[in-house]
């Protein structure tokens, strides 16, 4: 299945930023590709989610900002959705932990163009708005860096996870998810979505998984989570969807 590239814009052009223009020149990818790779929960696979210019600029930008990464720590019952009241820290409380060794760094909505442009793809393809777009997570994973099983939340229905490069055969990092009984390995510019939501509102943990350690080179990924609330006010952005007849379709912001 082929579905075109998600773009933003606001009423006056692209959204601004911090500084004038920044990543307005960086090109995205012309199409996208798609391919069900688990039935049941629906695991998708895209190819060409992210241009190579798109990834060299955001790592750029993450240039002397890397920091350790940190884990959720809370309540199962929280955290899964499995209380019967709302959570009182519905992301759960961040902290360091042996269970995850990357580093990351938090983009702002406000650094560059193309980080909105990227969350509106994430909203195409979740079906969601892009106002439940959780602020994006530049990953970075050095050898013998890891983040063991782990689930990402019932307050986020959908994962998209972003591979921004590849490694060769052996090189590790691969995402398992053991308990649906298969593995991907990283490829360069493709995102891997699945739903982390059961219709009750509990967490599905069969989409447990996890980041294998990293033997050979460096793995960069991005998380890009949607979340059950919205995040921000996305009022003045309007999302339009590239088809193939060529015919912009406009989606909820």
């Amino acid at each position: 299945m082929a579905i075109m590239t998600a773009e933003a814009q606001t009423e006056s052009g692209p959204p601004k930023v911090t500084e004038a223009g920044l990543g307005e020149q960086v090109s995205g990818p012309e199409k996208i590709l798609a391919k069900t790779i688990h039935e049941d929960p629906e695991v998708t696979l895209y190819e060409n989610f992210v241009s190579q210019e798109e990834v060299d600029h955001l790592i750029q930008l993450c240039e002397g900002r890397w920091e350790r990464s940190k884990v959720s720590k809370g309540k199962a019952t929280d955290l899964h959705g499995m209380n019967k009241g709302e959570a009182s820290h519905p992301l759960g409380e961040e902290g360091y932990g042996d269970t995850r060794t990357s580093s990351s760094v938090h983009l702002e909505w406000n650094e560059t163009i193309v980080t909105e442009r990227i969350a509106a793809r994430v909203a195409a393809v979740t079906g969601t708005c892009l106002a439940q777009v959780e602020p994006l997570v530049m990953l970075r994973y050095e050898p013998g860096q890891f983040f063991k099983l782990h689930h990402d939340g019932s307050m986020r229905p959908s994962t998209v996870f972003v591979y921004l490069n590849g490694l060769e055969p052996g090189g590790g990092g691969e995402t398992s998810f053991p308990h649906l009984g298969f593995q991907v390995r990283p490829a360069a510019l493709t995102a891997l979505m699945w739903p982390n939501r059961l219709p009750s509102g509990e967490g599905d943990m069969r989409v447990k998984h996890e980041a294998k350690p990293v033997k050979n080179g460096i793995k960069y990924a991005m998380n890009c989570f949607v979340n059950i609330h919205r995040q921000r006010d996305t009022s003045n952005i309007t999302v339009f969807q590239q088809r193939e007849n060529d015919e912009p379709l406009k989606l909820e912001s």
